[in-house]
């Protein structure tokens, strides 16, 4: 079986296009293919994808997805473009995070609101509100000054 048999043996295509990897996939959903290049290297399917049907990826750009389906390997469903292009795109498609949707982020949209309602410059610190809410001063002066969750209006 050549390396492209092996490739596309782990292929299941879909009625909406798409060519969903059934191999090895990461937590995000990407594909992982194994084989390729060194012995015991692999790369993300989705870029062996680009490569065994378009060709070499130039250095720094990466292989995105038009279906924003991280498993799809379709080359017809992939483009080239810089992490810039990428986050644009996804931006563009209102598929990124914010708030509470980020798994990391250790406040609510009230407590944000209520940490802009109480700070009081020299009364209310930024040091005293990070205290109070379990987050670094930092991530306060970024709250108060609408650098961060500034998409909530007080």
């Amino acid at each position: 079986m050549t390396i492209l048999e092996r490739f596309l043996s782990k292929v299941n295509k879909q009625e909406n296009g798409c060519w969903l990897w059934t191999g090895a996939r990461d937590k995000n959903g990407y594909g992982w293919f194994n084989g390729v290049g060194k012995p015991g290297g692999h790369t993300r399917a989705n870029r062996q994808a680009w490569m065994f049907f378009r060709g070499d990826i130039p250095k720094g750009l990466f292989v995105c997805h038009t279906c924003d389906t991280p498993s799809c390997v379709n080359p017809d469903h992939l483009f080239l473009g810089t992490n810039n292009d990428n986050r644009q795109d996804s931006k563009q498609k209102g598929r990124t995070c914010r708030g509470t949707r980020v798994n990391t982020n250790r406040l609510s949209e009230s407590q944000v609101h209520e940490i802009r309602k109480r700070y009081i410059p020299r009364v209310v610190t930024q040091k005293y509100l990070a205290e109070q809410y379990g987050v670094s001063e930092s991530a306060v002066g970024l709250i108060i000054t609408n650098r961060n969750w500034k998409w909530l209006k007080t």
